[in-house]
């Protein structure tokens, strides 16, 4: 199983980094994202599973170009030549973080960050990494004119990174950058926002914006050259955390409460309180709903399943009624 990132335009952080932009920053060996980002219609978690498989070749697994730490080549005996302006000299083969390409004649190292996708060296391309090339001693603060970026993959035996390839993750991913899923936006009786409810009042719960691009389903394709894959998005469960200790986890967006479906629980998803929330910071229960989206994905002769999850909270404060009895 390997781990990716999107950025979910929310996203996802498919995820990141940037929210439409090149593969996430922060993976570490296995590939594995963890994402936070935050926005009006709540805070997005995003750590994307991508399981996949390839039908062609009977073994999972796919392989992920353009790393962030690509290795330096060490060909045996290499001897690596800067041809300079009017002489050649020998320079050092690598760096900390630099190696150096006989093809390009300078010292190549991944720019860190990478550009936002906006950029024009992306070419609308998004996978692979993008590199700049400096010669021996240059610096992009002294603005010499032969310190240039260019996009490519993994480095061959002399230095050069090869042409951007295609993996079929970072496609997915895009394909769901471009369904802008939004966080979930608390429904909840009551229907006004701070308003009270009674202790031992049954709380309808639902999400209260769930179309396409908060629940799904959803299908968007990404293309990269002659290669595309499609995703289909849609919402496995919807947890709630009701700022009581309690967790109910709903299999549905649930069911909108109105004024002419009366009193009781709801038929799908609900909570009743036992406690007020005078004791609670501000006086009220703060209120969050998670929900958990899969997509699959296929394409490039590849599938697989995405994973990440999307939040939003609300207040609510809860009372208690006291009665009086006279006689």
């Amino acid at each position: 199983m390997l781990t990716r990132c999107f950025g979910v335009g929310v996203a996802l952080t498919f995820l990141l980094a940037f929210a439409c932009g090149p593969p996430a920053e922060g993976a570490d060996a296995s590939g594995n994202v963890s994402i936070t980002k935050g926005g009006s219609n709540g805070s997005t978690n995003v750590e994307v599973e991508a399981e996949h498989s390839d039908p062609t070749s009977g073994s999972g697994g796919a392989t992920q170009v353009g790393s962030n730490s690509p290795r330096s080549p060490r060909a045996p005996g290499r001897v690596c030549t800067y041809h300079g302006y009017g002489s050649d000299r020998e320079v050092p083969c690598e760096t900390d973080t630099q190696w150096w390409s006989d093809a390009r004649n300078c010292y190549v190292s991944v720019l860190v960050p990478q550009p936002p996708a906006d950029h024009t060296i992306w070419d609308g391309n998004y996978v692979g990494t993008i590199y700049e090339c400096l010669p021996p001693g240059a610096s992009f603060s002294a603005g010499q004119s032969d310190i240039y970026w260019f996009q490519g993959s993994d480095p061959g035996t002399d230095g050069t990174p090869g042409p951007a390839g295609v993996d079929p993750v970072t496609l997915a991913e895009r394909a769901v950058d471009r369904m802008e899923l939004v966080a979930p936006a608390i429904g909840m009786r009551p229907l006004k926002a701070g308003a009270p409810l009674l202790v031992g009042m049954d709380a309808w719960l639902w999400v209260d914006n769930a179309g396409d691009n908060a629940y799904g389903p959803i299908t968007r394709t990404a293309t990269a050259g002659p290669v595309s894959v499609t995703a289909t998005a849609r919402v496995a469960r919807v947890v709630w955390d009701l700022g009581d200790g309690t967790r109910v986890t709903c299999r549905s967006a649930g069911t909108t409460w109105s004024p002419a479906k009366g009193t009781g629980a709801s038929p799908t998803c609900g909570h009743r309180y036992l406690t007020p929330s005078t004791n609670q910071p501000g006086g009220a229960f703060t209120v969050r709903a998670t929900t958990h989206w899969e997509v699959d994905w296929s394409g490039a002769g590849d599938s697989g399943t995405l994973r990440f999850t999307m939040a939003g909270e609300r207040q609510q404060p809860v009372t208690e009624v006291q009665v009086l009895q006279t006689r």
